[in-house]
């Protein structure tokens, strides 16, 4: 199926919107927008993981020239749009330690003790 310019074009105003005010909400059936398109034919949006709240899936836009990105999570009614200061797949743990401190506080140490466990193996 080919992406239509709408699409696109709708949701990479909502990305630099996103990006300006910091985060949003933006409703499926929105009374400014009125039907959004659907974020997986966007074009821009990739599926994502994130912190289990209950949503349908996880979205994350980002960009090639900056180290943030946007993250969308889908509700059945809505997007809450929020950016994060460091994107995961360009740093990982900056992401962890600023954007997800909450995981990065349990997932971190583990790390850390993956090397100490593999070398005492060597001995």
């Amino acid at each position: 199926m080919q992406l239509s310019y709408t699409e696109s074009e709708f949701w990479n105003g909502i990305a630099l919107k996103a990006l300006n005010e910091g985060s949003m909400t933006l409703y499926k059936n929105d009374p400014v927008y009125g039907k959004v398109p659907n974020i997986s034919k966007s074009g821009i949006f990739r599926r994502s993981i994130g912190e289990p709240k209950g949503q349908i899936a996880d979205w994350r836009f980002t960009m090639p020239w900056d180290n943030r990105s946007v993250h969308a999570v889908e509700y059945i009614d809505r997007y809450e749009i929020h950016v994060d200061k460091y994107d995961p797949a360009k740093h990982p743990v900056l992401h962890l330690i600023n954007d997800a401190p909450k995981y990065g506080s349990i997932i971190l140490p583990l790390l850390a003790l993956f090397p100490l466990l593999i070398f005492r193996k060597k001995l």
